[in-house]
C-alpha cells in the first residue's frame, strides 16, 4: 500500500485553475530571470521553459509567443509598482504628506529606471513591441489607464490643508505626475544619472499638484 510522502502528506491539491496560475507565475520568473541575464533578444521561449522546468508548450498556450510573454512580465511588475507607490499613504492624508511619502519612496530607486539596472531597463523594450502590435499596443494603452486610475485615486483621496487646493481636476493631476515619473525613468536611462533626491522631487510633485492661494 502506498503512501504519501512526508513533505507531501496533508498538502492541498490544487485546482485546475491554481495550476494555471502557478505555472503562469513560475514561467514569468523564469522569463524575468533570462532577460535580465542575457536581454531580450538573446532570450528564446526555450530557454525560459527550460529555466522553468518545463517543456515550451506551456509558454505557448499561456502566452502565445516570446512578445506577448514579455509584455506580461512588464504588464504584472509595473502593474505592482503603481499599487506599491500609491499605497504609501492611506486615503484621508493631506496631500502634502502623501506626495513627499510618494517622493521617498520613489527616491529609494523602485519607480525609476538608471543605467546599472538592467532589470528595469528591459522595460523600455515594450514600447518598441508594441509599434508592431496592434492587440499589445491596446493593451499597454489600457494598462496606462489602470495607472492613472491609481493615481487619480491617491489624488482625490487626499485632504488638503487651509490655503491650499489642487491646480487642476485629479486625473489631470495624476497623470503629470505619472509623466514626470516616466520622463525621470527615461532620462537616468539614458544619460546613466540618477536624479532622485527625494526632497527636490517631493517639491516638485506638491509644485505639480497644489496651488496656494
Amino acid at each position: 500500500m502506498k503512501t504519501a510522502k512526508p513533505e507531501l502528506a496533508g498538502k492541498p491539491r490544487l485546482s485546475r485553475a491554481e495550476q494555471k496560475l502557478q505555472r503562469s507565475q513560475d514561467l514569468l520568473q523564469a522569463a524575468r530571470i533570462k532577460f535580465m541575464e542575457k536581454g531580450y533578444e538573446a532570450v528564446t521561449i526555450d530557454d525560459v521553459a527550460e529555466y522553468a522546468g518545463m517543456s515550451r508548450m506551456p509558454v505557448y498556450s499561456l502566452f502565445g509567443d516570446k512578445q506577448n510573454l514579455f509584455f506580461e512580465l512588464w504588464h504584472s511588475t509595473v502593474g505592482q509598482l503603481s499599487k506599491r507607490l500609491v499605497g504609501v499613504s492611506a486615503p484621508g492624508q493631506p496631500l502634502r504628506s502623501k506626495l513627499t511619502a510618494l517622493a521617498d519612496l520613489i527616491g529609494q530607486g523602485d519607480a525609476a529606471a538608471s543605467a546599472d539596472d538592467p532589470g528595469m531597463n528591459l522595460f523600455f523594450v515594450v514600447q518598441t513591441i508594441a509599434l508592431s502590435r496592434p492587440e499589445i499596443a491596446a493593451k499597454l494603452r489600457a494598462t496606462a489607464q489602470e495607472i492613472v486610475a491609481d493615481f487619480t485615486a491617491f489624488i482625490r483621496d487626499a485632504t488638503h490643508v487651509k490655503g491650499e487646493r489642487l491646480r487642476s481636476d485629479p486625473e489631470t493631476v495624476a497623470v503629470h505626475i505619472v509623466a514626470h515619473i516616466n520622463g525621470l525613468s527615461t532620462a537616468q536611462f539614458q544619460t546613466g544619472k540618477r536624479y532622485l533626491d527625494p526632497r527636490e522631487l517631493a517639491e516638485i510633485f506638491i509644485g505639480i499638484a497644489i496651488r496656494t492661494a
